[in-house]
């Protein structure tokens, strides 16, 4: 990591002012940088390289190249979780920002996705950003001024170009990750699902899935799971042909490998174990058979 501090110019203290600037190499591996927050100072976090979550506030959010991460300030972060997964960045710390309807050091509401897709402003903020840092790092003459120009600029672009969405597209794609978990776990219910599994086939961590699913549905997804085999299982075992099916061959149809398991769960889950359910069918269609005979 590269940090270069920037000093304020005096007769501007009523002006957004730069406090500093970083850059952060996907090269360099993953910079550990634990829980904080700023008093008095936002930050805007350039995804330049990688991906991975970070957490902000009170939840994590995964986070890519393209993306920018507004911490307004008094909010505690990390951007460093156990993924351990490599991510370029380039931060300025700005002090001094005030926004009409907002408080003082705040770029967006507090309760909006800090996590904004740029699409194809990217290429622009990221222009410049790295020439804050550029001008900073090289000791340009006259540097400092002109970091703060181009912050003024950076921040105006933002405001004109991005923040017009306040974040609307963030909150879609987050739940849309979510969305496309549940789908999966639907769709190949029957198949052997961990959670390493999900993590690894949508890109995140198995805490960020574990959380925020629960978070978003009531349930983890493992539970989520169960309950969806169990469901599977039930509508089998009352069916004419489930109902006369072995239960050793629907626990494995819709995804126990283990029948003890099976049993175990269906009988915490539903109070009757599954020979009980049945029983009870195949009683019934004899039942409804001998009738319809009369």
């Amino acid at each position: 990591m590269r940090l270069c501090f920037c000093p304020s110019e005096r007769e501007n203290k009523a002006q957004p002012q730069l406090a500093y600037v970083s850059q952060v190499s996907e090269s360099n591996g993953p910079f550990v940088r634990f829980m904080h927050m700023h008093p008095q100072t936002v930050e805007l976090i350039l995804i330049t390289e990688g991906d991975g979550e970070y957490f902000i506030g009170d939840r994590i959010y995964p986070v890519r190249k393209g993306d920018l991460v507004i911490y307004n300030s008094q909010v505690v972060h990390d951007e460093y979780l156990e993924s351990g997964r490599p991510i370029g960045t380039i931060c300025c710390g700005i002090n001094n920002i005030s926004c009409p309807g907002l408080r003082e050091n705040a770029l967006i509401p507090d309760d909006i996705v800090p996590v904004i897709p740029l699409y194809h402003h990217y290429a622009t903020v990221e222009k410049l950003m790295s020439s804050v840092f550029t001008v900073i790092n090289q000791h340009a003459v006259e540097g400092p001024a002109m970091a703060q120009l181009l912050t003024q600029v950076v921040l105006k672009y933002i405001e004109g170009n991005v923040l017009l969405r306040t974040g609307n597209d963030a909150i879609q794609r987050h739940e849309n990750l979510l969305d496309s978990i549940k789908s999966y776990i639907d769709r190949n219910f029957y198949e052997p699902i961990r959670l390493d599994t999900l993590a690894t086939k949508f890109n995140v961590s198995p805490y960020y899935v574990s959380h925020e699913f629960k978070r978003r549905y009531g349930y983890s997804p493992m539970d989520y799971l169960i309950k969806r085999r169990l469901g599977e299982a039930q509508s089998l075992l009352t069916t004419d042909e489930g109902g006369r099916e072995k239960i050793t061959s629907i626990a494995y149809r819709v995804g126990f490998s283990n029948l003890s398991h099976f049993q175990n769960y269906f009988k915490n889950k539903v109070g009757k174990t599954p020979a009980n359910i049945a029983r009870t069918i195949v009683k019934l269609i004899i039942y409804y058979l001998n009738i319809n005979a009369c």
